[in-house]
């Protein structure tokens, strides 16, 4: 638990999404280089918290199949389920949520993919409204039940790497891997 005396709560929500994608990536078996709370760019001493996480480069492969772009897809809803399990609530929308949705349409390209995202229920209204074609969002929507329910079991792992990330605003893959393996750094 955070011993923090004022704690930023825009900056532990950055942390906490942060150290979300992290996870699921450590999950699908995708090595992450460092997750941060800055951007890119930003320098140390601004507080422009956006925060990042930089996987290893994927394997590019001739044809990335439907397996491949579904572990894409979980680790780009990562972030969002770790929202979730930590605060019960969600904002969806930005990068994260385009680039699942972008997999998600190349994955329609199957027929065999396409006719099971039929099968999917249509969620209910509510926060993935933004995506316009029904089918991908009920694929979204199935992702990102799966998401929460794989990281589910971790909650205390994700708790201790986001407040990690809180304090030293910068992890490398190295030291994600040893916090989620429950050793101390």
């Amino acid at each position: 638990m955070l011993t923090i005396d004022k704690v930023d709560q825009k900056k532990l929500k950055i942390a906490y999404h942060e150290t979300g994608h992290a996870v699921m990536a450590l999950i699908c078996h995708q090595k992450i280089q460092r997750i941060s709370l800055r951007e890119m760019d930003s320098p140390r001493g601004t507080d422009k918290y956006l925060g990042f996480t930089k996987l290893e480069p994927f394997e590019q492969k001739i044809k990335t199949t439907i397996n491949e772009l579904s572990r894409r897809i979980m680790i780009s809803l990562g972030g969002y389920a770790s929202e979730i399990l930590v605060s019960g609530s969600l904002k969806v929308g930005g990068d994260d949520l385009t680039a699942a949705i972008k997999w998600a349409e190349n994955m329609m390209q199957s027929e065999d993919f396409r006719n099971s995202a039929a099968e999917l229920p249509i969620p209910d209204p509510g926060t993935l409204d933004i995506i316009e074609n029904p089918t991908v969002r009920a694929v979204i929507d199935y992702m990102m039940c799966c998401c929460i329910e794989m990281m589910a079991q971790f909650k205390p792992k994700i708790q201790v790497i986001a407040e990690e990330l809180y304090k030293r605003e910068e992890l490398t893959g190295n030291e994600v891997s040893v916090l989620f393996n429950g050793d101390k750094l």
